[in-house]
């Protein structure tokens, strides 16, 4: 056996990059607005929102037979919520079918809208003007926010914001799904004068009270909030308004005024706006058209930076005594560019005004050797450099956007309020899915090299180093280990966040500082193999008839995204196991195996998938085309912000039209589905028996009160019920296939009743 030296450095401080700065010295941002055809009425249009492939807007327009000529602010009319669809790429001249009313449950007896949704679309949150029906239409209603969830595809009952009151008005919601802050408008007391821009947290599913934006808010109104990239996009009445209500932005946490979004703007009312991630393109309301009132507006939109980098640094000598004062320092950039300067009297240098996106070579101009300390913007060292043995430093200047430390301690594993952080990590074997180095050496060793921790790997290659100082640059390294050895990182959700394997010198070199290790502070050597965005890794075996069959030969088996695109194939080992490496995240995976050795048959197959300790968390069987069909989420993704329903299994089968996902649910630790849930069982079954070419696909699951193993053992239990029910009311068992999953998919780890449950699907 080969033995190595891997090496990989933690760099666990700072967003800003090493030894350099930069500061955003203007920005500018240009609005070129064009009108939009096929969205807008004679009636008033405004607040688009978009999510996926559908623009969401607020419209007094008639909306159905029954309410024409009722729709309008004279008579009593309301607004209501309304949809169209996008069709193509978007641009001005983008095509936008008919619009149609979103949600009959939006309607009431007054207005709703606008709305917004969460980035997954499963929670909306939407403005609406409650009338009290026991008082008088006169008297004064103020507009409210609501907030409803989506379950089984059906929309919730409507949930109350808690932080609102009727006294005062809140409207024009916008929530930032990454920060988890709910943005919206009111009037309510403690405000800097007229309406004011406040935002909510959600935290551990409480909604916090409300805190002034005090950056944007002025004595006047303001308005309509939205966020992208970082930037506050806002409607204001104040000062460097043109009149009415004009579009501002401002860029979060920065010190600068609010400034008007140019080219937008007129005398008229101009609001409402959204802005799409690539910050190039957006739509937004106005009612500059005088004849029409509020219509709805596409605009171009054009964001420039002026940056200015520096790197900042300080010699000494490495075998004299004495400052490195009036040293003169050169740089040369890849082209060959030079600049020069001197140190001071205390040997630091700076240079400005660096260009970004390219290596630098610094180098002292004397015969003597050189140390060099790298400097960040507040002064903090930030590395410590040898000069090689041509005198030079190496350093590597970030691109703007790239601005920001490779961690591998990933953010959901670090505690800022301790300054601590948990390395979770695992060796395995690229070539050998089913071998593990066990009892693998992993050391941690501090920025002198001395070893401030060390463990060895479990069973499975796995290896936890837990309160680790965020202060600290530690270096990991083991001894020993074949040549395809991997290590991989993982985040709190289980998710690879790193991937790494050894150059061609047998280091594991994840980014270099200590001078030991070299002088360049690339982010990683040329031709290592290392991924840097977060993926998925899935392990799993088959098992022929429950017994152990013969895989000498072994089993091609590919892996591929619910579109049918090939994500990935490999072959099992001679007992049936395989690893997949650089799974996207979330996204169901459809395992296949290659059906040309007729010595097996293959829906005598049972696919099991485990976790990185080992355990399984899925039993799969053959189903639709022939896959094995492994869903991370279960048929629905679920948003943090779900709520749970006063009665969850209460909802209306909508099974003869369409082919719903059907939930069932159990009581504590039994097999059979709850005598209330049987009926949809019933309707299913009918269903079935007149669709014959239907087929049914259940996959269960349990809650987390018992061990793994047996929440596993039940969930398939329980999927076998229904099947061993459907068989007993005259179903072939042929159509139909189980997956289980015990308790690795949880809906609601405060609710054990929402994660005993089974999800059936019909499909042809």
């Amino acid at each position: 056996m080969k033995r190595l030296f891997y090496i990989l450095t933690l760099l666990t401080l700072s967003n800003t990059s090493i030894g350099q700065t930069y500061e955003v010295i203007e920005m500018s941002l240009e609005a070129q607005p064009r009108e939009l055809q096929g969205v807008n009425s004679k009636y008033s249009d405004f607040s688009p929102f978009v999510y996926q492939d559908q623009l969401f807007f607020t419209s007094m327009r008639e909306y159905d037979l029954y309410h024409v000529g009722e729709n309008n602010w004279s008579n009593t009319g309301f607004l209501n919520v309304f949809v169209s669809e996008l069709k193509g790429e978007i641009t001005a001249e983008t095509k936008i079918k008919t619009a149609s009313l979103f949600s009959e449950k939006l309607l009431s007896n007054s207005h709703t809208g606008p709305v917004c949704f969460s980035a997954t679309g499963d929670t909306m949150f939407y403005t609406q003007v409650v009338i009290n029906p026991k008082k008088h239409r006169k008297d004064i209603a103020k507009p409210q926010l609501f907030m409803r969830t989506k379950k089984d595809k059906k929309w919730g009952q409507p949930t109350y914001m808690s932080f609102c009151d009727q006294k005062h008005s809140f409207g024009h919601p916008f929530y930032d799904s990454k920060n988890r802050k709910l943005y919206f408008a009111s009037d309510r007391k403690g405000g800097k004068g007229g309406k004011d821009i406040y935002y909510s947290e959600i935290k551990d599913g409480i909604w916090s009270l409300p805190k002034n934006v005090e950056e944007v808010n002025t004595p006047s109104n303001e308005m309509f909030p939205f966020i992208a990239d970082g930037i506050m996009f806002f409607s204001s009445d104040g000062a460097g308004s043109k009149g009415g209500l004009d579009i501002f932005w401002k860029v979060m946490g920065q010190t600068d005024e609010a400034k008007p979004l140019n080219g937008i703007n007129t005398e008229y009312d101009d609001f409402g706006i959204y802005v799409f991630d690539d910050m190039a393109k957006g739509y937004f309301s106005s009612n500059r058209n005088q004849k029409t009132g509020d219509d709805i507006y596409f605009f171009y939109l054009e964001k420039q930076s002026i940056v200015k980098n520096e790197l900042a640094g300080n010699f000494t000598y490495r075998n004299l005594e004495g400052n490195a004062s009036n040293l003169q320092v050169k740089i040369t950039n890849d082209e060959g560019f030079e600049l020069i300067t001197s140190t001071d009297e205390n040997g630091n240098f700076i240079f400005r005004n660096l260009e970004s996106g390219g290596h630098y070579k610094i180098e002292p101009i004397t015969d003597e050797d050189m140390n060099l300390v790298l400097y960040d913007k507040n002064g903090e060292v930030m590395a410590t450099l040898l000069n090689d043995e041509n005198g030079e430093f190496t350093y590597r200047l970030l691109e703007k956007e790239g601005v920001g430390t490779l961690s591998l301690i990933p953010d959901d594993m670090q505690n800022f309020s301790l300054n601590t952080g948990h390395l979770s990590g695992q060796f395995i074997h690229d070539n050998d899915p089913g071998k593990y180095p066990v009892g693998l050496p992993v050391i941690l060793k501090d920025e002198n090299g001395n070893v401030a921790y060390e463990t060895t790997t479990d069973k499975r290659g796995n290896f936890d180093f837990r309160e680790l100082s965020l202060s600290t640059n530690y270096q990991l390294s083991t001894k020993g280990g074949d040549d395809d050895l991997v290590l991989l990182i993982y985040d709190k959700k289980g998710n690879v966040t790193a991937q790494l394997k050894p150059d061609t010198e047998g280091d594991f070199v994840y980014r270099k500082l200590d001078p030991n290790l070299g002088n360049s502070l690339d982010l990683i050597a040329s031709g290592n193999d290392q991924f840097e965005l977060q993926s998925k890794t899935i392990s799993g075996y088959f098992e022929y008839k429950n017994l152990e069959g013969d895989y000498s030969k072994g089993l091609k088996v590919q892996a591929f995204s619910e579109d049918g695109f090939l994500l990935a194939e490999t072959t099992t080992d001679e007992k049936g196991e395989f690893r997949f490496r650089s799974l996207p995240v979330g996204d169901n995976i459809l395992f296949k195996v290659e059906d040309g050795n007729s010595e097996f048959q293959l829906e005598d197959f049972t696919l099991y998938i485990f976790d990185r300790q080992g355990k399984k968390i899925a039993v799969l069987h053959r189903g639709q085309n022939g896959y094995f069909i492994y869903k991370p989420l279960g048929f629905e993704g679920n948003s943090s912000l779900s709520t749970v329903d006063t009665n969850p299994n209460d909802f209306t089968l909508n099974i003869n039209t369409k082919y719903d996902i059907v939930t069932v649910y159990f009581n504590s630790n039994e097999s059979a589905v709850k005598s209330g849930d049987r009926k949809k069982l019933n309707q299913l079954i009918e269903t079935l028996k007149k669709n014959p070419k239907l087929k049914v696909d259940v996959n269960a699951y349990a809650d987390s009160r018992a061990s793994d193993e047996y929440n596993l053992i039940l969930s398939e239990k329980r999927g076998n019920w229904i099947v061993d029910y459907m068989v007993r009311k005259g179903i072939d068992k042929k159509r139909c296939i189980v997956n289980a999953y015990g308790e690795s998919q949880l809906i609601d780890t405060d609710n054990h009743d929402l994660n005993r449950r089974a999800e059936i699907r019909l499909y042809e």
